[in-house]
């Protein structure tokens, strides 16, 4: 009788553990994955959104050094304008003005500082966009004497042109006359000014357009070193 009880007992237990034990539900299966897999999406989706933020944070970066850079070197090649002396034609005997002509949209001088690192030399140069490629400049060395020598260098052509910042979508130029008060000018043509001369000052507009479209003006105000104020 003992016996019986004691099976009984060792029965009940064995039924009980093995119902502690039994293993998951396929609802309670499909409901721990459906959590995992949100919990990853989530993840996912986070580190997305990181990665994200940091490479646009890396592409403003290289933008935001590439317009110094462009605005620094403009300043610089149009601060050192050289007074270059030179003739209508090369057979005439005239008065000679300074090599500078100037536009709303682009900008012709000779300066002394140069890219090619000419030692002790002057290069003309030229500004401008190109729809396609830019802010734009070209330099060649000045070897001519005469206005009619100057015409025959060719700066847009891939021998002296190149790229200064596909990022430069417009450029305005403007030109300070000293003059009667002083008056700012759309162009400039030496040959036709008084006194057959340079401006004393050239305010340069860069309209800038990052990657994501936004635009951005920055405006530089030059002064002609080789002029005295």
């Amino acid at each position: 009788m003992r016996s019986r009880r004691l099976a009984r007992v060792f029965s009940d237990s064995a039924v009980a553990g093995a119902s502690k034990c039994r293993g998951f539900t396929l609802i309670e299966l499909i409901l721990a994955i459906t959590m995992f897999a949100m919990v990853v999406g989530v993840l996912f989706g986070s580190f997305r959104v990181g990665i994200s933020a940091w490479q646009g944070g890396e592409r403003d970066v290289v933008f935001y050094q590439s317009m110094r850079a462009v605005t620094e070197l403009v300043f610089r090649e149009i601060n050192c304008t050289h007074p270059y002396k030179i003739t209508p034609g090369s057979t005439e005997t005239v008065e000679s003005f300074s090599a500078f002509f100037g536009s709303s949209d682009s900008l012709l001088f000779v300066s002394n500082a140069t890219l090619q690192n000419r030692i002790g030399g002057l290069s003309l140069i030229e500004l401008w966009v190109d729809d396609e490629n830019g802010l734009m400049l070209a330099e060649a060395p000045a070897l001519f004497t005469s206005y009619d020598e100057m015409l025959d260098v060719d700066l847009r052509t891939d021998d002296y042109a190149e790229v200064l910042s596909e990022w430069v979508k417009k450029v305005t130029f403007r030109y300070f006359k000293p003059e009667d008060g002083g008056v700012w000018q759309d162009q400039w043509d030496s040959q036709n000014s008084d006194g057959h001369g340079l401006p004393q000052m050239v305010e340069i507009v860069l309209l800038f357009e990052d990657v994501r479209g936004q635009e951005l003006e920055h405006v530089l105000l030059v002064p002609i070193m080789s002029l005295s104020f």
